[in-house]
């Protein structure tokens, strides 16, 4: 039983890693085109923080949020607030 939860908790991880090159070419394209929609970005913020779970994605999550914040502030302090409870700290 440990070891098929530890097999899928390694397959699942594996899979968010290869999402990775996915979710960065979406974040360059969103500041590419100052994307500004708040539910486009927080979708991507909302996968990041679940990757962040298993140790993927918190440099993408960290520079699409400091971006977010640029325009919505409010928002992404809320993000912040969501990273900080999710690695802990």
């Amino acid at each position: 039983m440990i070891e098929d939860i530890i097999r899928m908790t390694r397959d699942l991880r594996k899979q968010m890693e290869s999402n990775i090159p996915i979710l960065e070419r979406e974040i360059d394209l969103m500041i590419q085109n100052r994307e500004e929609r708040p539910e486009n970005i927080e979708w991507v913020l909302d996968t990041l923080l679940d990757y962040i779970d298993l140790g993927v994605g918190e440099k993408q999550f960290l520079r699409l949020n400091s971006y977010y914040a640029s325009f919505y502030p409010e928002n992404s302090a809320q993000y912040d607030k969501f990273y900080l409870d999710t690695v802990g700290q």
